[in-house]
């Protein structure tokens, strides 16, 4: 049976024993369920073998490419390789915050978690996910739904939804945060070719217009 963590509302500090909970799981090859700052995510190890287990817990493909979350704009950008400066004002603009880029993986990138060359990374406004991942680095992701659902945006819903989703029942920790705004992030591809602007993937919370205003903002020490 999994074992179901309950986030108090409004008490501050996340709790460190979900925490702990959710280090013990991951690390152990687990797939977990919880929340981020936008709807609630499968999470697992940043490797194939992850992706593999969040693939059968959703019920998709596992050659289709996942996000990686982290702790801090400089572990997200870590992940890349020789990101270009419009890409870099915008993670650090961005991040923490609802807002996915796409774009080479670099030497850095865990194991198995690009595509065609390319790796998603965010950096999510969400305290227990940044804990999570400041102790067992970049995690795996993809949205918590069967294959072709919709995003999970409060627990409350979820005995019915574990009804029509058998595959759930082999998720092995839950963490309750309660409603969540149910908006994906914003994806933005940052590898700026052959245009040498970014692309926008996916429109979420963070409009694209901003976005390209950070990417073309003019250093402050520029003559």
């Amino acid at each position: 049976m999994a074992r179901l963590i309950r986030l108090r509302p409004g008490a501050g500090a996340i709790d460190g024993r979900a925490v702990d909970a959710l280090v013990e799981a991951v690390d152990s090859g687990q797939v977990v369920l919880m929340p981020t700052d936008t709807v609630y995510g499968l999470a697992a190890t940043a490797s194939r073998a992850g992706i593999e287990s969040l693939a059968r817990v959703k019920g998709r493909d596992a050659g289709k490419p996942v996000a990686v979350l982290v702790a801090t704009p400089g572990q997200g950008l870590a992940l890349f390789d020789q990101p270009q400066q419009g890409l870099v004002r915008v993670a650090k603009a961005g991040w923490p915050g609802p807002l996915t880029l796409v774009a080479a993986a670099g030497a850095g990138a865990p194991t198995g978690m690009s595509s065609n060359g390319t790796i998603g990374v965010r950096c999510p406004d969400h305290e227990l996910v940044r804990r999570l991942t400041e102790r067992v680095g970049p995690i795996a992701v993809t949205s918590a739904n069967p294959a072709g659902g919709e995003p999970l945006c409060d627990l409350r819903n979820w005995g019915e939804l574990a009804k029509v989703w058998p595959e759930a029942r082999s998720i092995d920790c839950l963490v309750d945060g309660g409603p969540l705004p149910g908006t994906a992030s914003t994806v933005v591809d940052g590898s700026a070719e052959p245009s040498g602007m970014p692309r926008l993937l996916r429109a979420g919370p963070i409009e694209f217009d901003r976005i390209v205003s950070w990417w073309l903002q003019v250093p402050e020490d520029t003559p």
